[in-house]
């Protein structure tokens, strides 16, 4: 079973964070309310769990906005453009 509260809602695993190791973050969910992160507050409005669950991951909007996904950008054009990820 995943720990949500130490899942960022880009799917990324805070407990790998350096900052949330040291303890000085208590995980995305905890730490950031709404208007702090696109991410969390668009998977929120669409009553998902994670991003990726989304069926318009990766959408336009975390490939292009800064600061908008911890997620690999690269990572992301190429799961957009590659067939075997559709």
């Amino acid at each position: 079973m995943i720990d949500e509260s130490i899942m960022g809602k880009c799917g990324f695993y805070c407990g790998a964070c350096p900052t949330f190791i040291k303890g000085n973050c208590g995980g995305c969910v905890k730490e950031h309310n709404e208007g702090d992160c696109y991410t969390r507050d668009c998977v929120i409005s669409k009553e998902l769990s994670f991003c990726g669950e989304c069926e318009d991951f990766p959408c336009e909007t975390i490939i292009t906005k800064d600061h908008c996904t911890v997620l690999d950008k690269m990572w992301l054009i190429w799961k957009k453009q590659s067939e075997i990820n559709r």
